[in-house]
Parts: structure tokens; sequence; C-alpha cells
């Protein structure tokens, strides 16, 4: 059984030859520790990971250092884990929402990174794009603490920015399935460690409808989906499975997501990805303290198939390289399936 072939089985609740391993987000440099002068793509490849997570390519033009203006009009920042973080906001009203236009996704290079992804991996390795749900663009082109008010005080603002969001990568996911993606990545934060940032009747109301149809879409274009959501979600788990998700990412443990629990309620209703901790272990442990987590997660998720081990995040900056090392490793070693 292949890598791709390992993931799909994953992503369905089936039983591969072993558990899956990849990562959305593998930090530049802890990537040059373990394999000096390596990129993304050799990194996935020397290292044998199960996937290739990649973003489609947004211009972004450097207005003074680390700080860059992208085509949507946002002014962002780089941060220290190769993020892109906004600090204005675009869209403040009806107004400029109805003049507001995403830029063209079919810009020739739209899709420069997913397709050299593509020829070098497919269908030896999942190929899993990053396209985001309507909440994401929300929170950037109308700012973070304004959309949150205007849940209650302009619902018909949010629902229009979601709209046209979801319109928007509803076509980009119909690019990338047709250039041979296999799973469209949807994420953003909907909780934090201490619970939900939006109120539960505002995400069945305004944010999962479109949401669902969303996915609804991507699947209709041969797409699997995983979500992503740091935070606790247990209030709102039920209505997570209602948006027709295949695997939710990374079962946060920091915010009190249990694996073991979320295995047992929903393990034969979604794929579960996660959930060793990158605040933990990963960046403070030794190599047996890993392996110890690594181990302990296999055993309560991997049971009857359905689950993909990975980090609670992705790997930072801050993370050991000799702890990932040992967290692949052991994956590989551990989580075999008899």
């Amino acid at each position: 059984m292949n890598s791709r072939e390992r993931v799909i089985r994953a992503l369905e609740r089936k039983i591969p030859d072993r558990v899956p391993h990849f990562e959305f987000g593998i930090n530049s440099s802890v990537i040059n520790s373990i394999l000096p002068g390596a990129d993304l793509l050799e990194f996935i490849e020397k290292k044998n990971l199960d996937a290739v997570a990649v973003r489609p390519n947004f211009k972004r033009e450097e207005i003074e250092k680390n700080i860059y203006k992208d085509e949507k009009g946002l002014i962002l920042r780089k941060s220290s884990e190769d993020y892109f973080e906004p600090v204005n906001t675009v869209i403040k009203n009806e107004k400029d929402l109805k003049k507001f236009e995403f830029p063209d996704p079919y810009d020739t290079g739209r899709f420069k990174d997913l397709k050299k992804a593509i020829t070098r991996f497919k269908g030896k390795k999942a190929i899993v794009v990053f396209l985001r749900d309507g909440w994401s663009e929300v929170r950037e082109l109308h700012g973070f603490s304004e959309s949150l008010i205007d849940l209650y005080d302009n619902p018909s603002l949010i629902k229009g920015i979601i709209r046209k969001a979801v319109d928007y990568y509803t076509e980009l996911g119909k690019i990338a399935a047709k250039l041979g993606a296999d799973i469209a990545f949807s994420g953003d934060d909907i909780a934090s460690t201490i619970g939900l940032l939006i109120s539960p009747k505002h995400l069945k109301d305004i944010i999962f409808p479109e949401i669902k149809r969303l996915y609804k879409n991507w699947h209709s274009f041969g797409l699997y989906v995983i979500k992503h959501s740091d935070g606790n979600l247990n209030q709102v788990m039920d209505l997570l499975i209602e948006t027709d998700l295949d695997c939710l990412h990374p079962i946060d443990p920091i915010a009190g997501m249990s694996l073991k629990d979320i295995k047992s309620k929903y393990g034969t209703k979604i794929c579960l990805m996660g959930n060793v901790n990158c605040a933990g272990n990963l960046v403070f442990g030794t190599k047996e303290d890993v392996i110890n987590e690594v181990k302990q997660c296999i055993d309560v998720a991997a049971p009857g198939g359905g689950y993909i081990c990975a980090s609670s995040n992705g790997i930072t900056k801050d993370t050991k390289p000799e702890n990932y090392n040992a967290m692949i490793n052991t994956i590989k070693e551990y989580g075999k399936y008899n």
C-alpha cells in the first residue's frame, strides 16, 4: 500500500497497513535542521510522509521589511512561523462588499506549487490543497473583532462575505481537483482553549450552512474534506458532523479535547487527525516523551482505522528536530496494523 492509498483508507474510516502521517505545516527551520538545504517537497519525499499539503499562490508585494500587500488589498505582516498576519481590513460595510472581488482563480500562477506537488507525487502521496472556508475570509477581510460584533449587529453583512467566499473557494476547489488534488483542507479556528469563539446559534444559523454547501461542492469534484479548528469543540461536535466533513484536525489537547472520547463518540462517523501536543513534548520533552505520547495517541485512536497521526497543529519553529524525527519513526514502527 502506498502513501496515497494509506491516507484515503484512513479518510474512509477503513484500516490501512499502518497509521498515516503528514503535517499541514512544517517550519522551514525545522526542515533545514533535519535535512539541510531541503525544501518541503524534498523533505516529504526523503522522510516518506504520506501526503503533501500546499497553498494556492497569491501574489504579495513587499512594501517594507516583512510587510506585504496581497491581491485582496490586505496588508500582511510575516510572522516567525512562516505565516502572514493581516493588519488591516478591506470590507467595512455592504458598499465595500459589493465592489470587492477575489483574485482571479484562473490566474496562470495560482496553483504553481500545487502543480509541482502533483508532478512529483501524483498517485504516490495524497495531494492536499489549502482551500479556506467562509469564516476564514470574514475574519480577515472584515476583521476578527468586527466580525464577532457584526454576527449580532449586522449578520447580513457576515452572510454576504461568507457566500462570496464560498463561491470563490468552490471554484478554486474545482480547478484543484481537475489538476489532480485529492483533499481540500478547510481551516480556521472557531474556538479557543477556553471554549467557542462564536456562539452555537451563530455557527448553526450563519456559518455552518454555507460551509456545508462548500463541502458538498468539494465532494462533488471528488475531493475529500479535512476541517481544522483549534480549541474546545465539544459543544458543537454534532453540528460539525452535520457539515459532512471527512476528517477533523487536530483534536486540540491543550483545550481539553480528548482523543479517546472523540474516537469513542465519533470515530465511526469521521476520520480523526492529531493530536501529539505541538506545544508540549515536541518542544519541551525528550525523544522518549514524544515516543510515549505518539504510542498513546495510536493506542486510543488507531483501532478500527480512521486515524491520521499528526501534531496538534503543526511543526513550529520551536519543535526540537530530534523530537519530530522520533515522532515520524514511531508512527511508522508502532502504527502498523497486524
